[in-house]
């Protein structure tokens, strides 16, 4: 984690260890470097809301297919299915250090 410049986490890893995840994203946005997140699955965006909403303020990528990004905005009570709104929207949530240039 000290020497990586680029961190990633699979969604799944909120199922058992959602502080773990926060940990390394916290020291990825205090560090410069750049966290990644895969939503991994609907039922993350469903089941681990929460959990997952406290990481998004310092992913800077984040990878998910069309279900799971439905899904998430759903869940955000987002009315659209459209997927390009979506990464828009998901792209304006706040961020805790800013953007990466």
């Amino acid at each position: 984690v000290e020497k990586a410049k680029f961190l990633y986490s699979a969604g799944f890893s909120l199922t058992v260890s959602p502080e773990s995840m926060l940990t390394v994203a916290k020291h990825a946005a205090e560090t410069g470097k750049y966290y990644m997140i895969n939503l991994a699955a609907p039922f993350i965006c469903q089941f681990f809301k929460d959990p997952l909403l406290k990481l998004f303020p310092y992913v800077d990528f984040i990878f998910g297919n069309e279900s799971e990004a439905r899904t998430f905005a759903q869940v955000q009570g987002w009315e659209t299915e459209d997927t390009k709104v979506i990464a828009v929207k998901m792209a304006a949530l706040p961020k805790a250090s800013g953007t990466h240039k």
